[in-house]
């Protein structure tokens, strides 16, 4: 017998050229399937997950209710805000309101207690048959009015120009209040003023009535320019001896503002009047005062 001889294989029996690649080659479909099959179930669940979200609402809920309490707060009021609330500024004058009512005070004048005394205003320029107002406040409400002849009418010392107008504040009839300037000014010293009177007129004057005579009387020492204002703020009254006060407001003068006189008058038979005598009171600028002997500064 010969000895072990090698003999081929029979077809079949040896072992598979290159079987991994062949293997892979035939399970490469059952591969693909398979990962296939596995990218499936995963987008499945990652579409699960997404669609739990969404039922859920907790992702949009979170950032809503992240930003809730930032809407939800207020935000802080600016300082210059604040400082306005609690703080009001001063009202701001402008040019216009500056021109309507401007505040001051009436100069000091040296004088002695007898002069200071003749500073208390008066009463000037209204008719008899007229008062003056007396207002809370400068064109306000009236709280009390003063007789056409009334003196005793005490300033404070402060004042209002509203329009051009200057409104004092006085004590007067039992109340403080707020007086148009026109209409009060202090008296200075009374004189006898007949020889004046009569030289100027140039004849002792006679008239029907007591209002004509003081008429004639005033006219004697009346201005054109400024007009003066003539009132007959003492009513007329006739008697023994008959009398009417006249106010003649508005003099040429930087001093003197104006007079009151004091019209005496006899009653003639034939029920004409004559002038007996004229006492005259100067009237004297607020803002230049009375001195001591009773004259306008």
């Amino acid at each position: 017998m010969t000895g072990p001889t090698d003999f081929p294989e029979p077809p079949g029996m040896g072992p598979p050229p290159n079987e991994g690649l062949i293997a892979l080659k035939d399970r490469l479909p059952l591969g693909i399937a398979l990962l296939a099959l596995a990218v499936a179930i995963a987008a499945l669940v990652v579409a699960v997950g997404d669609s739990d979200n969404d039922d859920d609402g907790d992702a949009p809920e979170a950032t809503a209710t992240t930003s809730a309490p930032a809407a939800a707060t207020p935000a802080p009021i600016p300082t210059t805000t604040i400082g306005t609330v609690q703080t009001l500024p001063p009202t701001p004058t402008t040019a216009a309101d500056q021109q309507i009512v401007t505040a001051t005070t009436v100069p000091e004048v040296e004088v002695d207690d007898g002069a200071e005394q003749r500073l208390i205003f008066a009463v000037v320029g209204i008719g008899y048959d007229s008062t003056l107002n007396v207002r809370d406040e400068p064109g306000g409400q009236i709280v009390a009015k003063l007789d056409s002849t009334d003196t005793g009418v005490v300033p404070t010392g402060t004042i209002q120009v509203v329009t051009g107008v200057s409104w004092h504040e006085v004590h007067a009839a039992g109340v403080v209040g707020w007086v148009s300037g026109e209409y009060v000014t202090p008296l200075g010293a009374t004189v006898d003023a007949t020889t004046e009177i009569v030289g100027r007129l140039g004849e002792t004057p006679s008239a029907a009535n007591l209002a004509a005579l003081g008429r004639t009387v005033a006219g004697a020492v009346a201005s054109e320019e400024p007009e003066s204002r003539v009132r007959i703020s003492g009513e007329p009254t006739v008697g023994e001896l008959s009398e009417v006060t006249m106010d003649v407001v508005g003099q040429p003068d930087d001093s003197i503002r104006g007079f009151r006189l004091h019209v005496f008058a006899t009653r003639n038979s034939d029920g004409t009047f004559t002038l007996r005598n004229v006492e005259g009171t100067v009237m004297c600028y607020i803002e230049r005062g009375v001195n001591a002997q009773g004259l306008c500064n």
